[in-house]
């Protein structure tokens, strides 16, 4: 026979306490391990009742105790443990449950996917359309040629008579030449004239290495719609505009600007404005060897009466070729 001493012990609920085994039965009293504990307090003793004797019998497992205290089979020392369900058969039945829904989703999103792609291959007979694994080229709209660009009028009687304009003016001489229309207009930009007569003179070939020619020019044509235009009454402005756009385009040297006149004129009796100024090139010219400094110039404009946009005459000059050309020119001016 083996008999178990009253003390701590692990707990045999499974709890991570220790408790009181009072030599019989499991009791309430519990503490955690590594902590300091005596006995538990003993229940206040009851007068002994008057029993009948009882014959000593073999120590038996204890069974369970009074409803106040918590009876339990002792540790494996003191008998058989109670065997507790295995935690394992329900993990791998979660992760087997898991697996089964990710197949039926899986298989019900390729079915709907099939179900998807056999509806977009269907063909449609009610449809006209080619089907969608046809190239279809686009139909090629007409192609709408530039119109062809004004041959510029050559000079005839001393002078130059622009049709497109009604103006007509001075021929400076023989070293002046009629250009050809397509090297001279770029119908691509907005900003500029789209001149419809004109003449040239060579100040200078090749006065950059790349094979530009620096010219002096006399040439006219209607003022760009992209100009407001609102009547002879805003030629003052209107000229400032032209000449402060222009500047950079036809002067793309550095230089200084200077207005000689800005003022309004009358061309035939119509009215117009005159805006004359000079650029000053010295400082590039010293430095660039250019065979000119300074150069004159003009801008003219001409009313043509109601819903017409104003004629614009431009003349420059550079100074190593005769700058009389701009008041000869400015005088001759004609407008029908």
């Amino acid at each position: 026979m083996t008999t178990t001493p009253a003390g701590w012990y692990p707990d045999p609920y499974g709890s991570p306490l220790l408790r009181w085994w009072d030599g019989t039965q499991w009791t309430d009293a519990t503490h955690a391990p590594g902590q300091e504990a005596g006995a538990p307090p003993q229940a206040p003793q009851q007068a002994p009742q008057q029993q009948a004797p009882q014959q000593p019998s073999q120590w038996t497992q204890p069974m369970w105790g009074p409803p106040n205290h918590t009876a339990q089979l002792p540790m494996p020392e003191f008998g058989a443990p109670r065997r507790t369900a295995p935690v394992w058969p329900w993990i791998v039945g979660g992760i087997a449950a898991v697996v089964v829904l990710a197949l039926v989703i899986g298989g019900a999103v390729i079915i709907l996917r099939d179900r998807a792609g056999s509806a977009l291959a269907r063909p449609d007979t009610t449809a006209t359309a080619p089907q969608l694994d046809q190239t279809v080229p686009p139909e090629q709209e007409p192609q709408q040629s530039a119109p062809p660009l004004p041959q510029l009028p050559q000079p005839s009687g001393g002078r130059i008579q622009d049709p497109a304009t009604g103006l007509s003016y001075a021929y400076p001489g023989d070293k002046w030449q009629v250009p050809e229309s397509k090297d001279v207009n770029n119908p691509a930009d907005q900003r500029m004239p789209l001149w419809t007569s004109g003449c040239q003179a060579t100040s200078q070939a090749n006065y950059d290495g790349r094979g530009n020619d620096w010219v002096g020019s006399v040439y006219t044509a209607e003022v760009p719609q992209i100009f407001p235009y609102s009547g002879a009454q805003s030629f003052g402005q209107l000229s400032q505009t032209l000449l402060l756009a222009y500047d950079p385009i036809f002067y793309g040297i550095q230089h200084e600007r200077k207005i000689l006149r800005n003022e309004a004129l009358t061309v035939s009796g119509k009215q117009g404005w005159v805006i004359e100024f000079e650029m000053d090139f010295t400082k590039v010219a010293e430095a660039n060897n250019l065979k000119w400094k300074k150069e004159k110039g003009a801008i003219i404009l001409v009313d043509r009466g109601q819903n017409a946009r104003p004629a614009m005459l431009y003349v420059s000059v550079p100074d190593n070729l005769d700058q009389s050309v701009i008041k000869r020119v400015e005088d001759s001016l004609q407008s029908q």
